[in-house]
């Protein structure tokens, strides 16, 4: 789902010898951009070669602009952020002394690649619903068209490298609010109509700001029409600044985690793995996209009632109650119901268990159809203290016996295991000595909570040295 809002601005205006300056100062906002990212995706950018703020100020209405005429702008990344998503477009259109109401239709583009070269990634026109025509009342008024995605709509925007890491985005003004019959004649009226702006901070990028200009023959703006760069423009028709235009995207190529989620229900999802199973979802893979992938495609079903096994379409799955194992897969192939061998953390097996079931246990699985007559499971570890050197390592029970230890049980650690079975050590050196003597005579007195307390009297006094004296060494 494309959703859009319309940030109302102030502004200035021209488009070569019909750009006109204006001044905005009332800036009423009526949308917002959301900030919009995946958990653990990479941060999202801003490309923009406008130096304009998008709010109340001083831009330039490029009068002249007809229907049918598009403004885009283009931006070359580095090819390792390649793909990219989509997340806000937004360009700026405006009025300068409207004597009506202004309603102007539009269509929004994306482009892997140049305008001129490139592919078409997205398309979509204002219907007055869903994408808002830009209306404006009488006077001198602006706003900010944004395009912005739903982040939970599964048909995100990405753009794949075409081969020279350049993506581009543009507007087109479909129908004016009073366009004349020939505006290669006669420029659509500047009062009854709003056009798109550049600002006024000098044009400081020429070649990446572009124009589609109808066919007003060679002497039109650009000659014979088409598209053109504004640095390929001449003089009389080049725009002073650059689209007020930018975009914010998020590159997937940092985020090695991701990849398509084909939900119960036949939807699909951008998921790490983990969610993906959670949510119920068949994941397929890092780095798959949605876009190429068909989730309703026929696939294993696996359905718990009876045991059996159906091909069927993922929402098909649902609807009877069964278990979706992803587009493409088959019932020979497939396991639906595995049973096994289960390692629990004690280092006993128990079978037959399901994989869920081992998990729930704290156990490891150990594979469909195995038992636990071949199955080794690995002895358990813990804490081994070894008083001889104050060391401390995780061992099995049997390997702490062989280093003259002392185990401290399955599933300890060192870092509370050996100094809780000495309480004395206070230093955690493995040894009651010296500095131990130290620090519990530092703390003489009234203690709450303390270490050096280890009666808990709430004090340390005679009874704490003397156990610090017969637990010496």
């Amino acid at each position: 789902m494309i959703l859009t809002s319309l940030l109302l601005c102030v502004l200035e205006r021209p488009l070569g010898a019909e750009e006109q300056r204006i001044g905005i100062s009332n800036v009423g906002i009526t949308g917002s951009v959301r900030p919009i990212a995946l958990a653990g995706s990479c941060p999202s950018e801003v490309s923009a070669h406008t130096d304009a703020d998008f709010g109340g100020g001083q831009y330039t209405v490029q009068a002249g602009f007809a229907e049918q005429e598009v403004a885009a702008a283009s931006w070359t990344l580095d090819p390792a952020v390649f793909p990219i998503r989509l997340d806000v477009a937004e360009m700026v259109f405006a009025t300068s002394n409207a004597n009506v109401t202004t309603t102007t239709e539009w269509t929004f583009f994306v482009w892997s690649g140049t305008p001129a070269s490139g592919n078409v990634v997205a398309q979509y026109s204002s219907d007055g619903e869903l994408l808002p025509h830009v209306v404006l009342q009488p006077g001198t008024n602006g706003v900010n068209v944004q395009v912005l995605v739903d982040p939970d709509d599964p048909e995100q925007i990405i753009i794949n490298d075409s081969g020279d890491a350049t993506f581009s985005i543009g507007y087109r003004i479909d129908q004016h609010n009073n366009q004349t019959s020939n505006p290669c004649l006669v420029a659509p009226p500047s009062t009854q109509n709003a056009f798109p702006t550049t600002d006024v901070g000098g044009l400081q990028a020429p070649s990446q700001n572009w124009l589609f200009g109808v066919n007003c023959g060679f002497l039109g703006c650009p000659p014979n029409g088409g598209w053109s760069t504004f640095g390929d423009l001449n003089v009389l028709c080049r725009p002073s600044g650059d689209w007020v235009m930018r975009a914010t995207w998020t590159s997937l190529s940092c985020n090695q985690t991701l990849g398509a989620c084909c939900l119960p229900n036949g939807t699909c999802g951008l998921e790490t793995s983990n969610d993906c199973l959670n949510t119920g979802g068949t994941w397929q893979g890092v780095g798959t996209l949605c876009t190429d992938t068909d989730c309703n495609a026929g696939g294993a079903c696996c359905i718990p009632s009876t045991g059996g096994c159906l091909s069927l379409p993922a929402t098909d799955c649902g609807l009877v109650g069964g278990t979706f194992s992803g587009p493409g897969t088959t019932c020979s192939t497939t396991v639906c119901f595995p049973e096994g061998a289960c390692c629990l953390d004690d280092g006993t097996c128990v079978e037959p268990t399901t994989p869920e079931d081992c998990t729930t246990a704290g156990g490891v699985f150990q594979g469909n159809g195995t038992d636990c007559a071949s199955t080794n499971c690995p002895d358990p570890e813990g804490a081994c203290c070894v008083p001889a050197t104050g060391a401390c390592l995780i061992l099995t029970n049997a390997n702490c016996g062989v280093v003259g230890g002392q185990y401290a049980g399955d599933g300890t650690v060192c870092e509370t295991a050996c100094g809780t079975n000495c309480p004395e050590d206070l230093d955690g050196s493995g040894t009651v000595d010296f500095p131990d003597l130290i620090r519990l005579l530092s703390a003489f007195g009234p203690c709450d909570d303390c270490v050096e307390d280890l009666d808990a009297s709430g004090a340390v006094e005679f009874n704490d040295l003397v156990a610090i004296l017969a637990a010496w060494g």
